[in-house]
């Protein structure tokens, strides 16, 4: 494994997690937070996903948006 790659599991995990995602809207979403991330050219890990998750969560005022959210949060603890 080169220095500085991340651990095979955690590139293992966040791929499946992607894998899980079907909803248009939540691919959607994945996809712009995605992008987010890489254009502040941080790391894509589980964790980052995870706080723009919430941040989003945290401020949008559309039910159904919410609920895509928690959604992709719960894909992204579950197993």
């Amino acid at each position: 494994m080169c220095q500085g790659s991340p651990p095979i599991e955690s590139v293992t995990g966040l791929t499946s997690y992607f894998n899980k995602v079907t909803h248009p809207s939540q691919i959607e979403m994945l996809g712009r937070i995605t992008v987010d991330i890489l254009r502040q050219e941080r790391r894509l890990t589980r964790t980052s996903v995870c706080l723009k998750l919430i941040g989003k969560l945290d401020t949008t005022e559309d039910p159904i948006e919410a609920a895509h959210l928690r959604e992709l949060l719960g894909m992204l603890f579950s197993k």
